[in-house]
């Protein structure tokens, strides 16, 4: 059987698959047909943690960088003030030791100076001399309770004058022409306690005299017997005694003593001026410091307190003259015993 053939043109297979022909849809069934719907891109799960994630870490990287930087930063600025601390420290070492430099040089200058002046002063022939304040106030205190004041009685009246305890029980030395004729002889000490006294010996040549107070005090103050051989011109001495002797004191309790300061003027050899012997003369000290009536028979001082003469006699104002103590030695040893 023929088959009616097909009023349309066949189509070669290759034009059907470049234009392919609608389908219409059966009428048995009824579909609904959607228009195509815009594909939106998909993100895949955990995108979203994962940026965040990111952002952090790059902050965190950014914050350590910038924390190491200022690490960095505050290393290097404590290296540099540990290095300005050394370099501190060094420099005050270096200005300790050129101080110590300086001074052993100013040392070695003061020491360089002090020859060159000794050496100027050899050649002038002169020194420089050095202010001294002389100190009269220690040996006076010493002094003055070891001198007595002694008062005679004799045909005519009486008189007074000067004398040193030269042993604790009660020996006193003093000028002989102070007791010479006497009928009675007392001794008054500094404190006011007053004893009768006895000649033990003198020597009119000497013009020295030996005395001992009645008591049996062991205990009163002494000298101490110098040299006078060891006395030079120019010396400082004080003298001590009890010149003028009531006329001074008047109505007033009795003492104190008086003390004067002077210098030795000079080693004078005199006849005696206590004997007729014309033959006999002392190397006596003469002294500037003053002799009045009643001072006869007290000390001469050195300003160490040491007995190294007799005052005696006063020829005019600052010409005065001291018995040496050496001369009267021998009387004083053979009358205390």
């Amino acid at each position: 059987m023929e088959m009616e053939s097909s009023n349309m043109p066949e189509q070669n297979p290759s034009e059907q698959a470049r234009n392919p022909q609608p389908v219409t849809p059966s009428p048995m069934m009824h579909q609904t047909v959607s228009e195509p719907i815009a594909q939106m891109p998909r993100k895949s799960p955990g995108s979203g943690g994962n940026a965040l994630v990111a952002v952090l870490i790059v902050i965190l990287a950014l914050a350590t960088v910038g924390n190491g930087a200022l690490a960095i930063q505050s290393n290097s600025k404590v290296s540099s003030t540990n290095s300005d601390l050394a370099a501190a420290q060094s420099a005050n070492s270096s200005l300790q030791a050129s101080i110590a430099q300086q001074q052993t040089a100013a040392n070695t200058l003061s020491a360089s100076v002090a020859t060159l002046q000794q050496t100027v002063s050899k050649l002038t022939g002169t020194t420089t001399p050095t202010p001294t304040t002389t100190d009269f106030v220690t040996p006076a205190k010493m002094i003055e309770p070891q001198v007595v004041y002694i008062e005679v009685t004799d045909r005519t009246g009486g008189g007074s004058g000067s004398g040193t305890i030269i042993r604790s029980d009660g020996y006193v030395l003093t000028n002989q022409h102070v007791i010479a004729g006497a009928t009675s002889i007392s001794v008054t000490l500094k404190t006011g306690e007053k004893f009768t006294a006895t000649l033990v010996d003198s020597s009119a040549d000497l013009d020295a005299a030996i005395l001992k107070m009645n008591t049996t005090r062991t205990d009163l103050p002494t000298v101490t017997i110098g040299s006078s051989a060891s006395v030079v011109i120019g010396q400082e001495i004080l003298t001590c005694g009890f010149p003028l002797g009531s006329d001074l004191f008047g109505n007033a309790v009795f003492g104190p003593a008086t003390f004067n300061a002077g210098v030795v003027s000079a080693i004078r050899n005199l006849p005696s001026g206590n004997t007729d012997n014309p033959a006999f003369t002392l190397n006596y000290i003469q002294i500037d410091a003053d002799i009045n009536p009643g001072n006869s028979g007290g000390g001469l001082f050195t300003l160490d307190g040491k007995l190294v003469g007799i005052p005696s006699y006063g020829f005019a104002t600052g010409i005065n003259t001291a018995i040496p103590i050496d001369a009267v030695k021998a009387l004083i040893q053979s009358s205390v015993k």
